[in-house]
């Protein structure tokens, strides 16, 4: 394996320890922590596995956190994995193999389980009918294919690529968006996408959203849906605002218990967001 290795971790506890520890040899690891307020760094280090750490005093968010490990590197190919994830024998190589032989791929992502499969690149309909619980069907190829969005868990960089498109938008706060407009990006500047079923990880998946609690991941998770529509095509947020609204009254409504906040979500998505 030739890549750079960028995880970026939260309150992984244990997850970033086995993920580096599933690692094969590499040149450069580096590893920013966003404030975690768990021992998953210092677990992390006493496995004795080579790895720069940057531990910010603040969480700067996914795209930020990035950005910083991108900055320590010159790798012409940096693989971004989630601390909840660990490498099966192979699949790093499988996906260097892919941007070898294509000089046009910017960045290609591997298989992480059913829940995070290749989708199209949003549209305002798109989005409308996910808030509403009609979500778009998901891309399923079976080996190697070009698609719209992969996602970051597990996911090849091409650094020249990276450069091109001014990295990733740290505007998105504090995670969820920020792959699917850095995969818009890269199409827009000539890039492609492209996704290989064949490059398998071990993906856990929703811890930190587990960790968030509901209220708090669905706020930040439409928050940041809000900003990519204002970002892409402002003249349909009004309607994908009014979508979100209708789709957190629906969950309210079918939910047996109350969900916190619900109100106040409601609000930030027709208005204050």
């Amino acid at each position: 394996m030739k890549s750079a290795v960028l995880i970026v971790n939260w309150n992984s506890g244990q997850r970033l320890r086995y993920c580096l520890k599933s690692l094969p040899a590499t040149p450069v690891t580096v590893v920013v922590d966003n404030a975690s307020a768990d021992d998953s760094v210092r677990l992390a280090r006493d496995c004795a596995i080579p790895a720069t750490y940057i531990e910010n005093r603040n969480n700067r968010g996914l795209a930020a956190a990035i950005n910083q490990g991108f900055a320590e590197m010159s790798t012409p190919y940096v693989l971004l994995l989630n601390p909840d994830v660990r490498l099966s024998q192979g699949s790093a190589e499988l996906l260097e193999e892919i941007l070898d032989n294509d000089a046009r791929v910017g960045a290609v992502g591997g298989y992480v389980n059913e829940n995070y499969l290749p989708r199209p690149i949003p549209t305002p309909w798109t989005l409308i009918l996910e808030n509403c619980g009609f979500p778009a069907a998901a891309t399923n190829p079976l080996g190697l294919q070009e698609v719209g969005q992969v996602a970051v868990a597990a996911m090849l960089v091409r650094r020249e690529a990276y450069d091109q498109v001014k990295g990733f938008d740290d505007g998105f706060f504090p995670a969820w968006y920020e792959d699917v407009d850095f995969c818009n990006r890269l199409q827009a500047a000539g890039w492609k996408v492209c996704f290989d079923r064949q490059a398998q990880f071990v993906h856990e998946g929703g811890y930190s959203a587990e960790i968030l609690g509901a209220s708090d991941f669905l706020a930040a998770y439409y928050r940041n849906q809000i900003r990519y529509v204002n970002k892409y095509f402002s003249a349909s947020a009004g309607l994908v605002r009014l979508s979100i609204a209708v789709g957190i009254a629906a969950r309210w409504i079918r939910s047996r218990s109350r969900v916190t906040g619900c109100s106040r979500m409601i609000t930030g998505a027709l208005w204050d967001w």
